[in-house]
């Protein structure tokens, strides 16, 4: 997948471009890979998982080009993809980041916008806040929209981005507490308090796959990622000695029942359900 990636991405890059691959103790062939499928990038080698955060900013701090993609390898980029969403960055001048429509391997259209979450759509889940064939872009997830309009959303898929670098220098690196998951959605709400915000580029198609690294280890994913839920909204809920508790007993069950159930092999939606908006 990842040398998939890298070609797709060799072919949709501006020359000059820098490609920075962090690998996070993959323990596999992985790195090799890299280095056959992109002989010119520059390759970090962590000695140990460091997280997804962490990782991220290493690549952000190995370069200091205006516009940096920060992408999944199981991303595939479309013809036209990185000049889209850089098209966007350029007209907007208040953009910090953007995102493009996603589609799945066969084709489908993946929800790839939506809202911040709320604490009830965190506890109830994915399915509990879809806006089932509404088609009004609305909701933790904007199911159902056809993504068809470049616009400003509330919050965007964090499989591939190109982010502006000023809006990184004003309100910082991702917050490497979060090992696995919603540290999109920490970075998207400091963005957006400091008057930033996050666009869909509907000119823009990347095929992506989804879920690859989580099924190799769905217990500590389920784990890691309801530590990350308890804290992007223990810091957020006052006052905390009411607060920190409660959100530590409520994310602590669900986590639990969430690893339990991915121990056994039981299929469970959860909030990070791919979402599907019909046929592109």
């Amino acid at each position: 997948m990842v040398a998939n990636c890298l070609a797709s991405l060799a072919r949709e890059l501006p020359e000059g471009s820098e490609i920075v691959v962090v690998d996070n103790a993959s323990g596999d062939t992985t790195v090799a890979t890299v280095r056959g499928a992109a002989p010119g990038a520059q390759v970090i080698e962590n000695a140990a998982n460091r997280g997804l955060a962490a990782a991220n900013n290493q690549g952000l701090a190995a370069s200091a080009a205006p516009y940096v993609l920060i992408a999944n390898p199981d991303t595939e980029f479309r013809a036209g993809s990185l000049r889209a969403m850089a098209d966007v960055l350029d007209k907007q001048p208040r953009a910090a980041w953007v995102v493009p429509r996603l589609l799945d391997a066969d084709g489908t259209l993946l929800t790839s916008a939506g809202d911040l979450p709320r604490l009830r759509d965190a506890l109830w889940g994915r399915q509990a806040a879809r806006q089932r064939g509404s088609g009004t872009p609305s909701g933790f997830w904007w199911d159902g929209w056809d993504h068809r309009s470049t616009r400003a959303i509330g919050r965007g898929h964090e499989c591939a981005y190109l982010v502006r670098r000023a809006a990184i220098d004003q309100v910082g690196p991702q917050d490497e507490r979060y090992v696995l998951d919603w540290e999109g959605f920490d970075w998207t709400d400091r963005l957006r308090q400091d008057g930033w915000e996050i666009w869909l580029a509907a000119d823009a198609e990347v095929v992506h796959l989804g879920g690859t690294s989580i099924r190799q280890v769905p217990v500590r994913a389920a784990v890691s990622q309801h530590r990350a839920m308890y804290r992007y909204f223990a810091d957020r809920r006052q006052p905390a000695w009411v607060w920190k508790p409660l959100l530590a007993v409520l994310f602590t069950l669900r986590g639990a029942i969430k690893a339990t159930a991915s121990a056994l092999g039981v299929p469970l939606y959860s909030w990070a359900h791919r979402g599907r908006s019909g046929r592109a």
